[in-house]
């Protein structure tokens, strides 16, 4: 058994090698939001073009839908190719992919207008996984506040999605590829800064799955929390700037004032959230996150007309809501160390594959011809919210590693 001194001068290359590579570390973790800025403000797309177009609402739901389940159905097989030493390749290739959805303009039909968003929601499948895994790697010991910084690239690029397509789109609609500068950007900085994976033997996908089984209870209580919580996001902003149109909001608050708020005050609870959840445990913070997420939800459909009350209570649910995301990320990532793509991917792809039925949930229930509203559809789609404080409440405690 070595002593305390032998023990000191072995951590000590270890500690200084950490140290010196934190200038490093900081710059790929700040390619990696970069990234994320760029992908996520091509994925926030699809909802308000559907409006400034006036597109069929089924239709567009159905094209949502399946376009993300068919996305995102990928990313747990991009999340092991990543942990298998393929990462920097899928972050460029995620990053490049993601902005297909700036061309829709150009497209002429909903078959083309569907391939032009399945091209991005591919793009986003192979990103997130191999970013949430890197991002990970920077950082071991604070994973919470890692992940929340790695998203909130992601969540501000959300935020400003559709106030920037709308903007150029309104003005020429020719020119909205010009929004491809973004994803170029950032792959340059990913290119640059982000390592390759580290070396040494490949992680075989039966060896991922072989440690997800002392952990599969944890784990599924995680997933189902993501599934409920993502299935109402994904409606909701499908439906935000439907809702605030059929209560006279002014043109800025459909076409993207709307949801930046909701995604702004989901971005403002990441950091919050993973130091809360790195201090205090997953369960307790998904628990409060579920309960207010509710209560603001009811607040907010039971009003009539739009004013900035509605958008503060948009943004406050956006928050609440999006608690459950980074915390349930970071907790996967914290219980299958050195899997952190595949965890990833098993937390977000996964779930958000299952949960892109609710756009097309949601564009049913709305939809006028059958005398649906966008209050109604939202209502009845809120059931997942006690759904998901069930299942929180069943996260056991943190176990010691």
């Amino acid at each position: 058994m070595a002593s305390g001194a032998q023990t000191a001068r072995a951590r000590a290359p270890e500690t200084h090698a950490v140290a010196a590579l934190a200038p490093a570390a900081g710059l790929s973790l700040l390619a990696l939001a970069c990234g994320h800025f760029a992908v996520d403000c091509c994925t926030g797309v699809w909802p308000v073009f559907k409006t400034l177009a006036h597109l069929d609402l089924t239709r567009a739901g159905f094209i949502a839908t399946a376009a993300g389940m068919a996305g995102n159905g990928l990313q747990i097989v991009f999340g092991v190719l990543a942990d298998g030493g393929r990462r920097k390749a899928l972050l460029l290739c995620g990053v490049g992919l993601a902005g297909g959805v700036t061309l829709l303009p150009f497209a002429g039909s909903y078959p083309a207008m569907f391939a032009l968003v399945l091209v991005t929601y591919v793009g986003s499948a192979a990103f997130h996984p191999s970013a949430a895994g890197a991002a990970t790697a920077i950082a071991r010991v604070r994973t919470g506040l890692t992940i929340g910084l790695f998203m909130a690239g992601g969540y501000l690029g959300y935020a400003v999605s559709q106030v920037v397509f709308s903007s150029i789109f309104t003005a020429a609609a020719h020119l909205t590829p010009a929004i491809l500068a973004l994803p170029a950007l950032a792959a340059g900085a990913i290119a640059s800064w982000v390592p390759a994976a580290p070396g040494g033997r490949r992680k075989a996908a039966g060896e991922t799955w072989a440690a997800l089984r002392p952990h599969a209870a944890r784990i599924a209580a995680l997933f189902a929390v993501q599934v409920f919580t993502t299935g109402i996001n994904l409606s909701f902003i499908f439906l935000l700037p439907d809702l605030l149109q059929s209560r006279g909001a002014p043109g800025w608050m459909v076409q993207g004032g709307g949801h930046f708020a909701l995604v702004a005050g989901g971005c403002l609870s990441l950091l919050p959230a993973g130091h809360a959840a790195d201090r205090w445990g997953a369960r307790r913070v998904l628990v409060v996150a579920n309960v207010a997420s509710l209560l603001l939800l009811f607040a907010l459909l039971s009003r009539h007309g739009a004013s900035g009350l509605d958008l503060a209570l948009v943004a406050l649910f956006g928050g609440c809501n999006g608690m459950n995301n980074v915390v349930a990320v970071a907790e996967g990532n914290r219980t299958l160390p050195g899997r952190t793509s595949a965890a990833s991917a098993l937390l977000m792809g996964t779930p958000w594959c299952l949960a892109a039925l609710g756009p097309s949930l949601a564009g049913l229930l709305a939809n006028p011809a059958t005398g649906g509203t966008p209050t109604r559809a939202l209502a009845w789609l809120s059931l997942a919210i006690p759904l998901s404080l069930a299942v929180s409440a069943r996260v056991g405690p943190r176990t010691s590693r």
